[in-house]
């Protein structure tokens, strides 16, 4: 068997409990696997990297379950391809879902492994209905049917979030609050956030990338500062322009709106609320430092401008699959 590969079907990029790497080839020996046969699961040594889990699929399939850090993944996945399994760019989900009535269906299962945002999976499972309805199995049947949408697209992959703004206004505060733990650094000091943080953020069922990036003040310098800065906004699907209640001018740094993507949407935050109004005008208005005020409304309103109410709604079959690296 020539194609010999692997596929790592859980995300890579966070932290899980348990992860799934699939594995095919015609011989498992060279590589150290053990002997398991279809249908059978049992403890094993992974590689002399992890001491995990290991599912017969069939003759020429395996699915390792080691520990689910990032770390580890990356070492088996780096070693598989040096042994000559190379990482194949899309996975069989038959192979891993053989229960599955349709291709389509088993598309589907794979998506909701790998799902991130908790409203994702009542979207999936309503639009594998959908294509059940239309008559559609194969995803060469549904081709030149449905919508591709990178919108929902953002329910499987996370969509990335950039917060913006001066230093020593309450960015680090609002990430703590949103995640409901301290995650970034707060300190009354400005230039705190030296370096950017990314973590995953449940936005009222849709889970985030977000990015704390330094504060752009000129009391500092703005060397290292913008240039992550600008690295991270470059590559967000949304801004959040964080503005002091001081701050009457409100704009956003030259620099970095140079480097958005116009068709990205910058939402406008009033930090620190309960010092005053924001002459400069906002979308909403937070404040971190007593009972959160804001923080729902800042919620709902960043979840909508990422997935619409009437993008859910449309009734057209959604080709889920594509983000997922199949081909017709």
């Amino acid at each position: 068997m020539k194609d010999r590969s692997h596929a790592i079907l859980t995300p890579i990029e966070r932290a899980g409990a348990i992860a799934m790497i699939q594995v095919r080839g015609d011989s498992f020996d060279p590589i150290g696997l053990p002997r398991v046969e279809p249908g059978q699961i049992k403890r094993a040594d992974l590689l002399g990297i992890d001491d995990g889990v290991m599912l017969g699929v069939d003759a020429t399939t395996r699915i390792l379950m080691p520990h689910g850090g990032v770390a580890i993944v990356r070492q088996i996945s780096d070693k598989l391809t040096r042994l000559g399994y190379p990482r194949a760019q899309s996975v069989d989900p038959h192979a891993i879902y053989p229960e599955a009535s349709s291709e389509i269906e088993a598309w589907c299962m794979h998506a909701l492994s790998i799902v991130s945002s908790p409203m994702g999976v009542d979207v999936l499972i309503e639009h594998n209905a959908r294509w059940m309805d239309a008559g559609c199995k194969t995803i060469a049947d549904a081709e030149a049917k449905g919508r591709a949408c990178p919108v929902l697209d953002r329910l499987i992959h996370p969509p990335t979030i950039a917060a913006v703004g001066r230093a020593n206004i309450g960015k680090s505060s609002l990430l703590n609050t949103l995640v409901g733990q301290r995650v970034a650094l707060v300190a009354d000091v400005a230039g705190t956030t030296r370096d950017h943080v990314g973590v995953p953020v449940d936005l009222g069922g849709v889970v985030v990338r977000w990015i704390d990036t330094p504060g752009i003040d000129e009391r500092i310098g703005d060397g290292e500062e913008i240039e992550i800065a600008t690295r991270v906004v470059a590559h967000a699907d949304l801004i959040v322009h964080c503005i002091d209640a001081h701050d009457d001018a409100g704009e956003m740094d030259a620099r970095l709106r140079s480097v958005i993507d116009p068709v990205v949407e910058i939402v406008r935050v009033g930090m620190r609320s309960d010092l005053g109004d924001h002459p400069s005008g906002v979308a909403a208005r937070v404040c971190t430092r007593s009972k959160a005020e804001g923080i729902g409304e800042l919620v709902t309103l960043i979840r909508d401008r990422l997935v619409p109410g009437d993008v859910v709604a449309d009734p057209t079959p959604w080709r889920f699959w594509a983000s997922l690296g199949a081909d017709a």
